[in-house]
């Protein structure tokens, strides 16, 4: 908005010293008796006058000679108030620049065992989003400058601009130092070269991908990402559960948005947890954190909903809960997550 002001200011100088020169020469010289002057003639040697050319005189009077003086002296003002203002704002502008991306880029490098989201179009602003309702530590990448810019301004986050599927973009990005990574730029062949220079750079890595067509689906999961998701076929089971279910959709939407209260969690029990190789009743989690585990993913990938107090859970078992984060937080110590 400052520099804003000054421009406007700058453009209404110049056009009010046009006015008044156009004007002024019209009064002054409108009985010059070497010419039939016209109000072109008044225009024409006003701006000649202003921007200092003035290679004719025009045969004007006497009074037009002092008063070209003085616009000659307002023309070199405002000319040089508007080069100062243009020479500030764009060393001033590109310092600013300089300096918050030198800063960026070292926020960035002190990340670790953070996430890296590429690609923040319609479906990255939601990842984004998501990120920053669960506080977590994550920086983005986007080859859309100006797009990028736009989403810094209203979103608080660390980013880099450049192509995620560059192997440099991503190392600078801590790639070898992160926890996961989100690829969801809008072509399957990006998401795959995303997917695999990741898995070559961290094998251990934890990979989500997007998908847009059904048969990229095989692809990714073969180049290695864990878990890859078609954004179009989910959006089509919330909008049949819109219908079906209006109730549980509902309940789901409603979670998703208070991820700071309530929310579905996972925990997952570590080689030195106390809960390694004990029964559901005997780890006493509900007693401990108040929470009921309402699934259990096995280390082997199979799912057990509801599961009754005999099932024995062992390490590499993650426990689904619906917590608060002090809750989770609890579990978390049960099951010596570090997340």
């Amino acid at each position: 908005m400052y520099y804003q002001r000054r421009i406007i200011i700058a453009v209404c100088l110049l056009l009010g010293l046009l006015t008044i020169g156009t004007i002024g020469f019209s009064i002054l010289e409108k009985d010059n008796p070497h010419r039939d002057w016209g109000i072109f003639d008044s225009v024409w040697l006003t701006v000649i006058t202003v921007t200092t050319v003035g290679y004719d005189d025009m045969d004007i009077s006497l009074p037009g000679q002092v008063f070209t003086l003085f616009l000659i002296f307002g023309g070199i003002g405002v000319f040089f108030y508007s080069i100062t203002l243009a020479t500030t704002y764009l060393l001033e502008g590109q310092l600013l620049s300089f300096f918050k991306h030198r800063k960026m880029a070292r926020d960035v490098e002190k990340l670790s065992n953070h996430y890296i989201v590429c690609g923040i179009g319609d479906t990255g602003i939601h990842v984004v989003e998501e990120m920053l309702k669960a506080d977590a530590n994550f920086v983005c990448i986007e080859l859309d400058e100006d797009h990028l810019e736009h989403i810094a301004e209203t979103h608080d986050l660390l980013y880099l601009h450049g192509d995620a599927t560059d192997d440099d973009v991503l190392v600078r990005a801590g790639v070898e130092r992160a926890k996961g990574l989100v690829a969801c730029l809008s072509r399957d062949q990006d998401n795959l070269f995303v997917v695999i220079s990741t898995k070559k750079l961290n094998p251990n890595l934890r990979v989500a991908s997007k998908a847009v067509e059904n048969n990229s689906l095989a692809k990714l999961e073969t180049a290695g990402a864990d878990v890859v998701v078609l954004p179009d076929h989910i959006g089509g089971i919330r909008l049949a559960s819109g219908i079906l279910e209006p109730h549980l959709l509902d309940f789901f939407s409603k979670m998703q948005v208070n991820r700071k209260t309530t929310r579905f969690a996972e925990s997952i029990i570590q080689p030195d947890s106390v809960l390694d190789g004990v029964t559901i009743e005997d780890a006493r989690i509900k007693e401990e954190t108040g929470l009921v585990v309402i699934a259990i993913r096995s280390k082997d990938g199979e799912y057990i909903y509801n599961p009754d107090g005999s099932w024995k859970i062992e390490a590499g078992d993650a426990l689904f809960v619906i917590s608060d984060p002090k809750q989770l937080q609890l579990l978390h110590r049960l099951t010596e997550d570090t997340r």
